[in-house]
C-alpha cells in the first residue's frame, strides 16, 4: 500500500486530535479542581482547554473535506464520465476506511456498557450502526457521544458524490471545471439555506449543541469548506500559495475572535437571550467556524517536509492514530475509567491523568497496527480486483 504523507496536514489532525482529547479530558481535571486536596489552581487551564473539542472536530471535518475533495475531483477529471462504478468505488474505499473500526468499537462500547450497566437504556444503539442516530434530531446524550461528527463525514461522503453523479447525468458537462464549481456551491447552498431556515423556529428546541451543532442535515456544509478550498488548489494553487500566509492570518484572527464571542460571558452568541443575536448564531455561526479553519489548509498544505525527525516522527504517528484515538479516547476510555476516580492528592492526580493519556496513546497504536493497517491493505487488495 503506497502512502503520499504531508507532513502539514500530518500536523492539522495531530492538533485537532489532541485539542478534542484535551478538552474531553478537561472533565476528569475539573473534578480535581474541585477536590479539596487540589484547590482552584487548574480551573484556568480547564477553562482554556474546554473549548478545543469543538473546534477540533471542525478542524476535522474541513480536513475531511480537502482530503476527499482532492480525491473526487481527480476521479471526476480522469473520468470519461463520471459513473455509477465511480460512486461505488469511492464509497467502498471510504467504508474500509471507516466503518470496520467504527463498528468495532460501537460494538464494544454496547458491550461494556452493558456489563457496566452506564446508562445502557438511553436509546436504540443499533441506530449508530448506520449513522441514522442525529439525522435530523439531536444526537443520544449518554451513549457514545462523539460519534455525531462520524454521521455528518458518512454522510458527507454518500451524498456529495451522488449529487455529482445525477448532476452530470442530467447536465451532460463539458466545462469540468465550471461544473465542479457549479455542484459544489450548490450543495453548499441548498445546506445553508436549510439552517438558515431552520433559524426562525429551531426544530429541536434552544439547545444550539445538541439541535444544531451535532446534527447532520445542519452540519454537511462544513466540510464542503475543504472541498472547495481543494478544488481552487487543483485548478489555482499556485494563487492560493501566494496567498497561504495571508489566509492563514485571516483564519486564525477569525476562529479566535469567533472563541471568544462564544466564550465570553457578557457575549455569549452562542445562547444569546437577544433574538436577532441568537438567530444569527443559529444560522451563521457553523458557517464561520469551519470557513476559517479552512482558509488555513493552503498554508498547511505547503509544508512538505519538518526538519526535526524526532517532530516529524511524531505528527506521522498521532495522525496514523487519530482515528483511533478520536474513538476510544472518551466513551471506551474515559467515561468508565477515569469519570469515577477520586485522586486523595495531587501526585495521585497526575498519575491518573498521565495514565489516561498513556493508556490512549497505546491502544490506538495497538488498534492502528493490528486492525486499522490490515483492514486498509485489504481494501487494497479489493480494489485492485474491483479494476
Amino acid at each position: 500500500m503506497t502512502s503520499k504523507r504531508i507532513p502539514g496536514l500530518d500536523i492539522v489532525r495531530s492538533i485537532a486530535i489532541l485539542a478534542v482529547v484535551l478538552a474531553h479530558s478537561s472533565e476528569f481535571l475539573l473534578r480535581l479542581a474541585n477536590a479539596p486536596c487540589i484547590g482552584n489552581g487548574i480551573r484556568g487551564f480547564v477553562n482554556f482547554v474546554s473549548p478545543l473539542g469543538s473546534l477540533g472536530v471542525e478542524l476535522f471535518f474541513v480536513l475531511s473535506g480537502f482530503l476527499i475533495g482532492n480525491i473526487l475531483i481527480k476521479t471526476f477529471i480522469s473520468s470519461d464520465s463520471f459513473s455509477w462504478q465511480d460512486v461505488r468505488g469511492f464509497c467502498i474505499r471510504r467504508w474500509f476506511r471507516t466503518l470496520p473500526l467504527y463498528w468495532l468499537i460501537l460494538t464494544v462500547n454496547i458491550i461494556m456498557y452493558r456489563i457496566m450497566d452506564l446508562r445502557s437504556h438511553e436509546m436504540n444503539k443499533a441506530l449508530d450502526y448506520f449513522f441514522i442516530q442525529n439525522l435530523w434530531y439531536p444526537h443520544p446524550i449518554y451513549f457514545f457521544g462523539e460519534a455525531w461528527s462520524l454521521s455528518v463525514e458518512e454522510w458527507f461522503y454518500l451524498t456529495l458524490p451522488v449529487a455529482m453523479y445525477i448532476s452530470a447525468l442530467l447536465f451532460r458537462p463539458t466545462d469540468k471545471k465550471r461544473f465542479l464549481l457549479r455542484v459544489f456551491t450548490g450543495y453548499l447552498v441548498v445546506f445553508l439555506i436549510i439552517r438558515f431556515v431552520n433559524a426562525f423556529h429551531p426544530i429541536n428546541g434552544p439547545d444550539q449543541d445538541s439541535g444544531i451543532r451535532k446534527v447532520v442535515l445542519f452540519r454537511l456544509d462544513a466540510v464542503m469548506y475543504g472541498v472547495l478550498i481543494a478544488y481552487f488548489n487543483y485548478y489555482s494553487g499556485a494563487t492560493l500559495s501566494k496567498l497561504k500566509n495571508y489566509l492563514l492570518a485571516v483564519g486564525i484572527a477569525g476562529i479566535v475572535l469567533l472563541t471568544w464571542l462564544i466564550t465570553n460571558k457578557d457575549t455569549s452568541i452562542s445562547d444569546s437571550q437577544d433574538h436577532l443575536v441568537r438567530f444569527a448564531s443559529d444560522a451563521f455561526l457553523y458557517l464561520l467556524i469551519p470557513f476559517f479553519f479552512s482558509l488555513c489548509l493552503p498554508f498547511f498544505n505547503g509544508i512538505r517536509t519538518i526538519r526535526n525527525k524526532y517532530a516529524s516522527g511524531f505528527f506521522a504517528h498521532i495522525s496514523k492514530i487519530s482515528y483511533s484515538m478520536y474513538l476510544v479516547h472518551y466513551s471506551l476510555a474515559f467515561i468508565p475509567f477515569f469519570a469515577y476516580m477520586s485522586p486523595v492528592s495531587l501526585h495521585a492526580a497526575a498519575l491518573y491523568y498521565l495514565l489516561y493519556w498513556a493508556i490512549i496513546i497505546m491502544l490506538s497504536s495497538a488498534l492502528y497496527k493490528y486492525f486499522e493497517y490490515p483492514v486498509m491493505k485489504l481494501r487494497e487488495r479489493f480494489s485492485a480486483k474491483e479494476k
